[in-house]
């Protein structure tokens, strides 16, 4: 077909004209790549923080109870449902750690280690310590790096632990990591230990529990909620802002990649129509040779299309080495602001299939308006004009 050989040929008797073309491509479909790659890897650290980071079904007490005082026999239940891996009976409160002249507000966690480890795999997160310790040591603790830090605290040391008029010293057994705004504020303790500090007896403060399949968690709850006067909710009932949070960011994500198509296609458009008004007498060659209209609008659509590809290409690779750079360098965000520890891009297979499909869209788009104002010219004054 003759349209794609004149086509080739246009391009490249005007290399710096399709340079800029690409150029603009090129630019676009890296940054739509790389953002996506941003916001993927962030939804992955929220889910990771949200889901993997917290139990996947929380048993809470009555309406009228704060606590509950048959747990084991809710515990014992919860293992009846498929998939289950995990269940921990777990006593929390607020409560002051001090040591010496240094005083912090904590949030306290009476556990069984071996059910907590089951749930939440605290054993990974454990940077000094055996977290089975708690079992054996009853005035032990495990702390946040970051708590500890603060309480200028060493393992081994001895600190103050006061809920009320009760307090107790207990020792640190050991000091966890996760990466979250727990580092800052919580405090494993034993099981009976927490409830000697609160003084309620023999209670916990809910049941949790992690499954195989999360999305499985609202059956569960749904079913636990028709059998008990427990107040049962899944993992999405109480992260429904973060998933709120989540699906606004994709809506607007979406008008910032319109934007940029836009942008991207004005500047494809503005080429193509430069193009266009230095080849007026050419086209009207053309048509006055027997080319149709239809060919002149074919001609300039190959023109616009041919130059995808390698934009496209471009525009990936530019993508990939910039997420490579990015994640070369630690950057570490504030947890209570971002609710992720650090910055991570997600590089995806789709990302690159989305970037050649948005390369071809847009120079498709762009050319559909100089190709057609190409295509209506009178070829005697095209060829008069100049």
């Amino acid at each position: 077909m003759y349209e794609l050989t004149v086509a080739k040929s246009h391009i490249l008797r005007n290399p710096k004209l399709a340079f800029f073309t690409i150029a603009a491509v090129t630019l676009a479909v890296a940054v739509i790549v790389v953002f996506m790659g941003l916001l993927g890897g962030f939804e992955e650290e929220i889910i990771t923080t949200t889901v993997e980071n917290n139990p996947h079904i929380y048993v809470q007490p009555k309406s009228d109870e704060k606590y509950i005082y048959l747990y084991r026999t809710v515990s014992t239940h919860l293992w009846d449902y498929p998939g289950v891996e995990a269940v921990s009976a777990r006593l929390m409160g607020k409560a002051a750690a001090r040591y010496k002249d240094k005083v912090r507000g904590v949030e306290f966690l009476g556990v069984d280690p071996a059910d907590e480890d089951r749930l939440m795999k605290v054993a990974k997160d454990i940077v000094i310590g055996n977290f089975q310790d708690l079992q054996s040591r009853k005035f032990s603790a495990f702390m946040g790096t970051k708590l500890a830090e603060e309480l200028k605290l060493q393992p081994e040391d001895d600190f103050i632990l006061a809920r009320g008029n009760i307090s107790m010293r207990l020792r640190v057994a050991g000091l966890f990591e996760t990466g979250s705004a727990k580092d800052k504020s919580l405090v494993y303790i034993p099981l009976t230990t927490a409830q000697d500090l609160v003084g309620k007896g023999d209670v916990v403060s809910e049941v949790d529990v992690r499954i195989r399949d999360i999305y499985q968690a609202p059956y569960i709850v749904s079913d636990l909620n028709s059998i008990f006067r427990y107040h049962s909710k899944s993992w999405q009932d109480m992260n429904a802002d973060i998933l709120k949070l989540i699906q606004t960011q994709s809506f607007f994500s979406w008008i910032f990649y319109i934007l940029i198509f836009v942008i991207a296609g004005f500047g494809i458009a503005n080429t193509m129509i430069m193009i266009i008004s230095r080849r007026t007498k050419e086209i009207g060659i053309l048509m006055a040779m027997g080319a149709t209209r239809r060919s002149i609008l074919k001609i300039f659509m190959l023109e616009s299309l041919i130059l995808a590809p390698p934009a496209a290409l471009l525009g990936s690779l530019l993508a990939f080495l910039t997420a490579q750079l990015i994640m070369s360098y630690d950057i570490q965000l504030p947890s209570e602001i971002y609710m992720v520890s650090r910055m991570t891009i997600t590089m995806k297979p789709e990302f690159f299939i989305y970037a050649i499909v948005f390369a071809l869209a847009v120079n498709f788009v762009a050319g559909l308006y100089p190709a057609w104002k190409a295509s209506r010219m009178d070829p005697v004054e095209a060829i008069g004009s100049i």
